[in-house]
C-alpha cells in the first residue's frame, strides 16, 4: 500500500512513517517543515526506496493536487496541524488557516483524486 502521510516530520507523524516503512508500505511524507517538524525524525525511513518526501503546505491546494497525481497514494493519513497551544495565542490565524483551510484543501484534493481515479 502507498500511504500519504501529512505532517510526517512531526512527532506523531514521523512515528507513523517509520512504522509504515518497517511494515513494508510505501510512504509519501508531506510536510511544510514548520516549527514542529524535524526530518531527523525520519532519517532512518528516508534511506528506504519506499520513502518519498514532499515539502508542501496543505494550504496550497494546487500543490496538493500535484502531489496526489505524482505519487498516486492508496490512502491518506492526515496528521498535519497546528497543535501547540502557546503558539495559538501568538498567532491564532495560523491555526485557522492550517487546521481548517488546510484540512479542507486536503479533503478536496483527495476527493478530486479518488473521483477521477474511480
Amino acid at each position: 500500500m502507498k500511504l500519504l502521510v501529512t505532517g510526517g516530520a512531526g512527532f506523531i507523524g514521523s512515528a507513523v512513517v517509520r512504522l509504515a516503512i518497517a511494515r513494508g508500505h510505501q510512504v509519501v511524507n508531506l510536510d511544510a517543515l514548520t516549527y514542529a517538524a524535524c526530518l531527523d525524525n525520519v532519517a532512518e525511513a528516508a534511506e528506504s526506496p519506499d520513502y518519498a518526501f514532499e515539502q508542501c503546505d496543505i494550504r496550497d491546494r494546487a500543490a496538493l493536487d500535484t502531489v496526489f497525481e505524482r505519487h498516486r497514494p492508496d490512502a491518506v493519513m492526515h496528521l498535519a496541524a497546528e497543535s501547540h497551544v502557546d503558539r495559538s495565542i501568538d498567532g491564532p490565524g495560523d491555526f485557522i488557516e492550517t487546521n481548517i483551510t488546510g484540512t479542507f484543501n486536503m479533503l478536496e484534493a483527495a476527493r478530486k483524486y479518488w473521483t477521477q481515479a474511480g
